[in-house]
C-alpha cells in the first residue's frame, strides 16, 4: 500500500507540474498553445517633430503589458530636419534621440537625412542611440569616414519567434550610375550607396533563418511595392521617404507595406499572427496622434524642457501676407543672397524650402530655422547665360511640369513640347533679356553646388558664409517682407 500511495502521489505531483507548464504557456501565447503574435508599431519621416512622443510612450508601454516580449517599436528614417528645437540644439539631434530611447525604439533605417548634421555629428547620436541602425546598400571607407559601417540586418528572437530586419536607405542613381541618397553630396564622403532593391534580393537567402522577415525601408511608397513584387520572401515592409499615409493594409504580392505619412502624426500599428512559426494572419491600424491619447508624464516633461528655446522666439521682421508655396518663399531666400553677398544672380533649390507657407504676422528665428534647416555654406560661380540656361534645363522636372531652381535676379520662362523642354528664355527683374556676352556672378547653397551639374567658369569660390544666417541677418534689416510675383513659368507649346 505505501508503493501504491508512492506512486499516486508522483502521478499526481506530475500532472500539477504539467498543468503549471500548460498554463505558463498559455499565458505567453494568448491566442492559441501552438500561436503567438508580434506586434510592430513604427513612425517615419519625423522630421525632428517631437511634441507626440508622450502618446506614443503610452500606447507601446500599454501593449507591452500585454504583450511583455512581443512588441517592436521601429522608425523607418528621417529623424532629422525640420525643427529648430531638435537640429539647433547643442549638442544637435540630442533631443530627438534621448525621446526615441525614453520610448523604447528598437531599431531604425537610415533616411537620406540621417546625414543632414555632418557624420561627426551623426557618430556622436549613434553613440547616444540605445536602438540599433540597419541598412544593408551602402558601405563605409574608414580610411575617409568616421561612421561605423551598419550592419544590413538583425536577427534575433520574441515569443520565441525568429525574426529577421533588413534595413535599406533610399539611392538613386546620377548620370554617370553612381547612387546617392537625396541628400548634401559633401557630407557623404567616404560612403559608397547601392540600388537598394538589386541588394535586398541578395538577401533572400535570409527566409530560411527566420519565421518573420520585416524589410524597414527608407525608399519610398512606389519602390516599396516594386520591392515587394520582386522579393514575396518578405512578410511586411515597414517604409518611409514618399511620406505616404497608408491607412488600411496594403498587400503586394503577399506583402504587407506600411507607412505613416510623416511629422508624428501617426503611430502604424503592424499585428503578426504566427502558429508553429508561420505567419497567419497580418493587420495594420493607422493611429492618428492628433486626438486624444493620455500622455506619459516623464516624457511629456521632457518634450517641455526641449521646446523652451527662447533663442528661437526672436522676432526678425513682419510679413504683410501671407506667403503661399515654395516659390513665394524661395524670393526672399533667394532676394538675401543677392542683398548680402552683392552678386548679379541666387538660385534656391525647391527642395531646400522647407515650409508650404508662411503666415501673416511676425517671423522669428524658429520659422527660418524650420524654412532652412540645412545651414549649408554658399558657393559663387561666374556664368554665362548659356550656362544658366543649360543648368535651368537641366533642373525640369517633366513629371511635376516645372524646374527645380527657384531665383533672384532674374525671371525665367521654360517653353516644352510634349514634355520636352524646346528653348528658355531668360530676362533680368525689369523684364530686359539677358546679356549673352557677359558673365554674371552666380550665389547657391552648397547642396546645389555639389549635387547639380551645370556649366561655368572657372571652380567657384566657397564662402562660409551659412545661407540660414545670412537669411536672418537680412530679415533682421527688413521692417516688413511682403509676397512677391512668380519669377518663373513653364508654357506649353
Amino acid at each position: 500500500m505505501k508503493k501504491i500511495g508512492f506512486q499516486f502521489c508522483s502521478l499526481a505531483l506530475w500532472l500539477l507540474v504539467g498543468f503549471a507548464l500548460t498554463s505558463c504557456r498559455t499565458a505567453s501565447l494568448p491566442n492559441g498553445a501552438n500561436e503567438t503574435s508580434i506586434v510592430i508599431f513604427a513612425t517615419n519621416d519625423m522630421h525632428a517633430r517631437i511634441d507626440n512622443y508622450a502618446k506614443v510612450k503610452t500606447l507601446v508601454d500599454a501593449e507591452k503589458k500585454k504583450n511583455p516580449n512581443g512588441v517592436l517599436l521601429l522608425s523607418a528614417g528621417d529623424k532629422y530636419t525640420g525643427n529648430p528645437i531638435v537640429d539647433q540644439y547643442n549638442p544637435k539631434g540630442y533631443p530627438m534621440v534621448e525621446l526615441m530611447n525614453q520610448v523604447g525604439y528598437d531599431f531604425e533605417t537610415y533616411g537620406n537625412h540621417e546625414y543632414d548634421l555632418g557624420q561627426e555629428i551623426l557618430v556622436e547620436r549613434l553613440r547616444q542611440a540605445k536602438f540599433t541602425a540597419v541598412s544593408a546598400n551602402w558601405t563605409v571607407d574608414p580610411a575617409v569616414s568616421p561612421l561605423p559601417q551598419p550592419k544590413p540586418y538583425s536577427l534575433f528572437k520574441r515569443n520565441g519567434i525568429r525574426i529577421c530586419i533588413l534595413g535599406l536607405t533610399e539611392a538613386e542613381p546620377d548620370d554617370d550610375g553612381r547612387y546617392y541618397p537625396s541628400a548634401h553630396r559633401g557630407k557623404l564622403r567616404g560612403l559608397t550607396f547601392q540600388d537598394p532593391i538589386k541588394t535586398a534580393l541578395s538577401y533572400r537567402h535570409l527566409r530560411d533563418s527566420c519565421d518573420l522577415f520585416i524589410a524597414l525601408t527608407h525608399i519610398g511608397a512606389e519602390a516599396d511595392k516594386h520591392l515587394a513584387e520582386v522579393m514575396p520572401e518578405l512578410d511586411v515592409i515597414i517604409g518611409g521617404h514618399s511620406h505616404t499615409r497608408i491607412d488600411k493594409e496594403l498587400i503586394v504580392n503577399g506583402v504587407l507595406i506600411t507607412q505613416t505619412e510623416c511629422w508624428l502624426k501617426y503611430l502604424g500599428k503592424t499585428t503578426i499572427t504566427l502558429k508553429d512559426g508561420k505567419v497567419t494572419d497580418k493587420h495594420f491600424k493607422l493611429i492618428n496622434l492628433s486626438k486624444s491619447i493620455a500622455e506619459d508624464a516623464g516624457v511629456k516633461a521632457l518634450i517641455t524642457d526641449f521646446n523652451e528655446n527662447n533663442t528661437l522666439k526672436d522676432v526678425l521682421c513682419e510679413a504683410t501676407a501671407q506667403f503661399n508655396g515654395k516659390e513665394a518663399l524661395a524670393n526672399f531666400m533667394t532676394d538675401a543672397l543677392v542683398d548680402r553677398l552683392k552678386v548679379d544672380i541666387a538660385l534656391q533649390n525647391s527642395g531646400g524650402v522647407r515650409l508650404g507657407q508662411l503666415p501673416k504676422g511676425k517671423i522669428t528665428k524658429g520659422d527660418i530655422f524650420t524654412l532652412n534647416p540645412f545651414c549649408n555654406n554658399v558657393f559663387i560661380f561666374r556664368m554665362t547665360t548659356a550656362d544658366l540656361r543649360e543648368m535651368i534645363r537641366r533642373s525640369y522636372r517633366p513629371h511635376s511640369k516645372r524646374a527645380d531652381l527657384l531665383p533672384s535676379g532674374i525671371r525665367y520662362t521654360i517653353y516644352t513640347h510634349d514634355g520636352n523642354v524646346t528653348r528658355i528664355d531668360i530676362t533680368d527683374m525689369g523684364g530686359r533679356p539677358l546679356d549673352e556676352s557677359r558673365t554674371y556672378r552666380v550665389a547657391m547653397n552648397s547642396y546645389i553646388a555639389t549635387a547639380y551639374t551645370f556649366p561655368h567658369d572657372g571652380e567657384g569660390e566657397e564662402l562660409m558664409d551659412i545661407d540660414t544666417e545670412l537669411l536672418i541677418d537680412y530679415l533682421a534689416n527688413q521692417s516688413t517682407i511682403t509676397p512677391l510675383p512668380s519669377r518663373t513659368q513653364v508654357v506649353e507649346e
